[in-house]
């Protein structure tokens, strides 16, 4: 009888849990690790940005009590400020350009930016007419964070759609007021018929705060999310968060060949972006070839894994969500509205010092 290759397998839980260390280490047959049952918790891979209709589409994809996170275009000037007002916005430019106006001021984001916004600032967006970015509300306010010292390359990425919708800008939203402007006020338990309005001068918002009394601090957090690796990704241990909340993580990953090992997230929810590169998602539930723009969600207690594409390709690229809590998916993840791809062009500026 031919003995079947074996793998490592690693359980983790959750860093506010009682049991926070890892809790065991096991080596399995690789066959009984990949699309070896079903689950009715398991979503299939879906293509997160030809789920938007139509441009200036904003849509959650995975909600809990504690965050929403999903995908939108923001095509042109947003008219409004929205002010979040007890909740941490972040968001993960994935295609085109977006300036954010802030009440610490005015931000740019390129593909591969990530920022958090803290709860109480108003703020207003500008994209190019393929900008396509991903959101996530989150009540439990962030605690720990990398910072702009933690970047240790810099790189550019430009992100093409293909075979993609054609939108253009809407005339009514080519340029946004710069005198009296109106400020929504959203709170995290507002009804759908809730409704917050303020009048107010521009220049009493951008930039009008500071998280000192005394001096021009920003409270804006905006990283190059993938000029963060010090190391391939998994080589020492798991990769430090960008970002930690009570119930939510985000990570990024660099992974050359196969992972080092199978997980199984005992206490966690996991939601896999992939970027720039090609890759096979393995586990329990299914395999799945994966490009730029591409989901993979894996339920707590899945066995998963994932190998580049080819093995020896240094071009894999990923950005994942972990959530303490469940999610739910209000929307139909099956019902594609194009068949677009992305293609992904990089310039390294400065080189890590590691690689």
């Amino acid at each position: 009888m031919t003995e079947q290759p074996k793998t490592r397998e690693f359980m983790t839980t959750w860093h506010t849990s009682a049991r926070s260390y890892l809790p065991a280490w096991a080596k399995r047959n690789k066959s009984s690790l990949m699309e070896s049952g079903k689950s009715t918790r398991a979503l299939p891979m879906f293509r997160a940005f030809d789920l938007l209709e139509k441009p200036n589409q904003q849509i959650a994809l995975l909600i809990n009590a504690d965050h929403r996170i999903g995908v939108e275009s923001v095509c042109g000037a947003q008219q409004e400020f929205v002010r979040h007002v007890d909740f941490d916005t972040v968001y993960f430019q994935f295609a085109g350009e977006t300036t954010i106006e802030t009440e610490f001021g005015a931000y740019s984001m390129m593909p591969g930016d990530i920022m958090q916004i803290p709860e109480g600032i108003a703020h207003r967006s500008a994209g190019s007419a393929d900008s396509l970015r991903w959101f996530a509300f989150v009540n439990a306010p962030f605690t720990h964070f990398m910072t702009n010292e933690d970047e240790v390359s810099t790189t550019r990425f430009k992100v093409t759609r293909a075979n993609g919708p054609d939108w253009k800008i809407p005339a009514d939203r080519q340029t946004s007021p710069r005198d009296r402007v109106v400020e929504r006020m959203v709170c995290w338990d507002d009804k759908p018929d809730d409704l917050s309005l303020f009048n107010r001068d521009y220049a009493d918002l951008v930039p009008a705060s500071s998280t000192s009394p005394r001096e021009a601090k920003s409270g804006i957090l905006k990283l190059r999310a993938f000029d963060l690796f010090k190391e391939i990704a998994g080589t020492s241990g798991e990769p430090k968060p960008v970002m930690r909340g009570k119930h939510l993580e985000i990570k990024v990953y660099n992974i050359i060949g196969e992972q080092f090992a199978f997980h199984r997230a005992l206490r966690s929810e996991e939601v896999r972006i992939q970027f720039r590169g090609n890759a096979l998602d393995q586990s329990e539930t299914g395999n799945a070839d994966t490009a730029p723009g591409t989901v993979t969600v894996i339920p707590r207690g899945i066995g998963h894994s994932v190998i580049t594409v080819p093995a020896d390709c240094p071009e894999f690229l990923r950005l994942n969500f972990y959530s303490e809590l469940p999610w739910s998916y209000p929307h139909d993840v099956t019902k594609h509205h194009f068949d677009s791809h992305f293609e992904i062009a990089t310039e390294v500026v400065v080189k890590a010092a590691w690689r």
